[in-house]
């Protein structure tokens, strides 16, 4: 069973023993029951912890243990829209690279078409100016060779 020795150098501070004989760990619940209220366990790892338990205190009454208890569920609900946002953020990163893919593709494909466009303006002159050398003039008349 776990003992309580009171050991003071300044004041009175009683330290907590656990079954394993170790000096016990203060932690502070942050549940929906006991909101803010401290506890000893403990101070080994989580995997070769003994069963050791006690409360500090008796918990907190009338309003504070109200303000705590509040402010404890306002900070639930604010990780959880954290999480929801944070989940939003993956999301439109992924819509905003794929408008990015298909932006760099679009712009290939314009490159692409303005190169064909160019070609051909190019070809089209160059069939004009054949044509061109290959017309005579006879008494005011043109006629194509």
């Amino acid at each position: 069973m776990a003992s309580r020795s009171a050991t003071s150098s300044r004041g009175s501070s009683a330290h907590y023993v656990c079954d394993c004989g170790l000096r016990a760990r203060m932690y502070t619940s942050w549940s929906l029951k006991n909101p803010g209220r401290r506890f000893y366990t403990c101070s080994q790892n989580s995997d070769i912890r003994c069963d050791y338990f006690e409360w500090y205190d008796g918990g907190f009454e009338g309003r504070h243990g109200e303000v705590i208890t509040h402010l404890n569920s306002r900070r639930i609900y604010l990780e959880a829209k954290i999480e929801l946002l944070e989940e939003k953020i993956v999301q439109l990163e992924a819509e905003l690279a794929t408008k990015k893919e298909k932006k760099v593709a679009r712009k290939k494909q314009l490159q692409k078409l303005m190169t064909f466009g160019c070609f051909a303006i190019v070809l089209l002159m160059a069939v004009m100016v054949i044509k061109m050398q290959r017309t005579v003039n006879v008494n005011g008349w043109q006629y194509i060779m």
